[in-house]
């Protein structure tokens, strides 16, 4: 017999909730549920934190507020198109297959529209900031965490100057960053090899040095507070009798409510329950390397001018690369992380390296560049939060914030109107 006869029926009057995907996103959304006394299920084929959640620049930061469909892209488009850049490549054939979406995409381009995205993801990534900060101490995480996280830097004047635009967006949103000339780079970062003209350092910023073991101890925190795990692929869910049906490959559950959780994988995986989501993909890839010697650098750093990201652990370099517009399933292409090699060869004393083939991932983009993140419009107790784009590492913790506080029917502490489906026609 149970020490709490009562509390049998507390858990048969707990509401079931199922988290459709296990990237940083739906195991943050999971642990904020389980904290507001849900009974959580993740769902995944994949091991948690594995996908696209694996690959990235591993940076938590409060201060990404630039979304690509800025006025700035309409602009630079006849060179994106017609120039070889490294930052950007493009199939051409699904540039053309998915037309429609890159137009909606560049309808989006306008100052107005750049103002509203970067007071609304200000908001959402202070939010996330503040909540990482928490689970970082709870998983015992802060040997993974280096502090300052984020520095941009530029080769050239002319690449500084037009950087001015997302400076005047920073200082409107009140980000802090600071300065710094080519003496304090120096000084700050001497195993540079190169002299940079201009960086812009985020002081609240933190670097993820492993987002994978992040990824990891979040997860076991979400076991040990309750949470389970089916590692299964979810075929399909139906809503039945007022609660949701899951189809797993073995068995099937009931559950009272569903969250999408399935980044890149969410427009197919919503498709059959008659959602046409405006949302693509940015495809990224990632190579490690060894030094030379030990390398002493606290933040990732962005190459504005390369248009690429490294970041170092002592003697291990990784190194992304920009955006590869393509089909989710084309085969890996090395051009673009190859190109993106050899300028790093030039920055810093590369030895070997340490992975056979780049990673691959795809980021989940919204047409607007910004998450949805809210009650799906068409169904009961069915809620999304996904198309975090290149910034779910930052972002995540707070949506899981602003999800729970929707799910409760509680006001949330950030204006969420930016990030509701409904502002499309679903």
């Amino acid at each position: 017999m149970s020490e709490y006869p009562n509390q049998s029926r507390f858990i048969e009057q707990m509401k079931k909730i199922v988290i459709i995907g296990s990237g940083i996103v739906g195991i943050c959304t999971g642990i904020e549920l389980i904290n507001r006394g849900f009974l959580v299920t993740l769902v995944d084929p994949n091991d948690p934190g594995s996908q696209t959640s694996y690959g990235n620049a591993g940076v938590l930061t409060d201060s990404s507020l630039m979304i690509i469909n800025n006025p700035q892209l309409l602009r630079s488009l006849f060179s994106l198109i017609f120039k070889k850049k490294t930052s950007f490549k493009y199939s051409k054939l699904f540039v053309f297959s998915r037309l429609s979406w890159v137009i909606n995409f560049l309808m989006f381009s306008k100052k107005k529209h750049m103002e509203l995205a970067a007071k609304a993801l200000r908001e959402l990534q202070v939010l996330s900031l503040k909540t990482h900060k928490i689970l970082i101490k709870k998983t015992k995480s802060n040997n993974n965490i280096e502090a300052p996280g984020w520095l941009k830097v530029f080769k050239t004047q002319i690449s500084y100057e037009k950087y001015s635009y997302e400076l005047d967006i920073l200082d409107k949103n009140k980000a802090e960053y600071t300065l710094l000339n080519t003496g304090e780079i120096k000084k700050q970062f001497p195993d540079l090899q190169i002299e940079y003209y201009k960086g812009v350092l985020f002081r609240n910023s933190l670097r993820v040095k492993s987002p994978i073991e992040l990824s990891k101890n979040y997860f076991e925190h979400f076991i040990k507070s309750g949470g389970t795990f089916y590692k299964e692929f979810c075929k399909n869910i139906k809503f039945i009798d007022g609660h949701w049906t899951v189809f797993l490959n073995k068995k099937k559950e009931i559950f009272d409510e569903v969250v999408i959780c399935t980044g890149p994988w969410s427009k197919d995986f919503l498709y059959n329950l008659g959602y046409k989501i405006p949302l693509a993909w940015e495809r990224g890839y990632h190579h490690h390397f060894s030094t030379k010697k030990d390398i002493d650098l606290s933040p990732a750093i962005h190459d504005v001018d390369g248009g690429f990201v490294y970041s170092c652990n002592k003697n291990e370099i990784r190194v992304s690369s920009g955006v590869e517009l393509n089909f989710r399933e084309a085969d890996l292409n090395e051009e673009q992380i190859n190109e993106v090699i050899q300028k790093l060869k030039t920055i810093l004393p590369l030895k070997n390296k340490l992975t056979k083939a780049p990673w691959l991932g795809s980021r989940p983009t919204i047409a607007d560049s910004l998450p949805m993140i809210g009650k799906a419009p068409k169904h009961k107790n069915l809620w999304f939060n996904f198309g975090h784009n290149h910034i779910g590492l930052s972002t995540s913790a707070g949506s899981g914030v602003v999800l729970a506080d929707m799910i409760e029917n509680k006001k949330s502490s950030i204006n969420i109107d930016p990030f509701l489906p409904d502002r499309f026609m679903l």
